[in-house]
């Protein structure tokens, strides 16, 4: 039922997409968009540096958490083959991979303790994003709250998951929890917080710099609540990189502060653009330093996805 439901609105969401490129794609409008991006070298290469280091923040994060069981290079590696992978395919296995990256590199490092890593660090993401997001739509004095019926069926769902890991893989919940609580202990989970937290604000950089290079206005702190709104929509990801599904959320967040929908609608395609070829050169750059075969890949993803089930 949770998958259909998420592809119905998934759905949607491409559906909303078509509809904005229907009514407002101008092909010469986003070609003189392309070319005010390259009369901006040094400040086009600025906004793609600060973009990879907020993936660097997030590989020390990662490193943090797993308490010296793995090098930096190895989490900077398994994050950016994840960013590669997530955008090749429709669907976000690229965590699959980067767990397992991590697990095989480091000898240390059991598979279930890299797994659990990243399922913490990507739900530290989401609380960051929707922080981000939360203190935004206050700044913006917009109306919003959750509705109760939803606050309590995800209660309810949070109750149900725990009682029946705690009742048939107790030892198992009791490990993790360790292993949680030893990640957040003292100093080092403050910074592995303030670490993921200012990798989403460098992270909006790519946003902001983009519409200085169109010569629109957006302040930085807007920047960063657009791409925490969008970032978060990601969850509703079917098609390669999000494309559809990030362009609708932009949008809609840049209209929140007053852009024009055609004007919104070339900024979120330029700056989607940009994050593509950053995961496509930092992947070139991984699979050189460190390649995969496909075949592996895809035997890590099918096993990891077998016992899941």
């Amino acid at each position: 039922m949770k998958y259909s439901f998420k592809t119905v609105l998934s759905i949607l969401t491409l559906a909303g997409f078509a509809f904005l490129t229907i009514h407002s794609f101008d092909a010469n409008y986003l070609g003189n968009s392309i070319k005010k991006i390259f009369q901006h070298p040094v400040l086009l290469a600025a906004v793609l540096i600060v973009y990879f280091l907020s993936f660097c923040l997030k590989a020390a994060a990662w490193k943090l958490y797993l308490n010296g069981k793995a090098h930096f290079s190895t989490c900077l590696i398994g994050i950016l083959y994840s960013l590669l992978i997530n955008h090749l395919l429709p669907i976000k296995v690229g965590d699959l991979v980067r767990a397992k990256i991590a697990s095989t590199r480091e000898p240390m490092l059991k598979d279930d303790e890299a797994f659990h890593s990243v399922v913490v660090l990507r739900l530290l993401d989401m609380f960051c994003l929707v922080g981000i997001a939360m203190i935004g739509l206050w700044a913006l004095k917009v109306q919003f709250r959750f509705p109760l019926w939803l606050v309590m069926i995800s209660s309810f769902i949070s109750l149900l998951v725990l009682f029946t890991v705690h009742h048939y893989a107790p030892l198992f919940l009791n490990k993790h929890i360790q292993l949680f609580k030893k990640a957040f202990s003292g100093k080092k989970g403050l910074f592995i917080i303030a670490c993921t937290f200012l990798s989403w604000l460098l992270e909006a950089g790519i946003l902001y710099g983009t519409v200085m290079m169109l010569q629109g206005d957006l302040s930085f702190l807007a920047s960063v609540f657009a791409n925490s709104v969008t970032i978060a929509g990601q969850v509703l990801q079917i098609t390669p990189g999000g494309i559809g599904n990030y362009e609708s959320f932009l949008v809609f967040a840049l209209t929140l502060f007053g852009f024009p929908v055609k004007e919104g609608y070339t900024i979120a395609v330029v700056t989607h653009a940009l994050k593509f070829v950053v995961s496509y050169i930092a992947g070139a750059v991984v699979l050189l330093l460190y390649p995969i075969s496909f075949n592996t890949m895809k035997e890590w993803i099918k096993v990891r996805r077998v016992r899941e089930k």
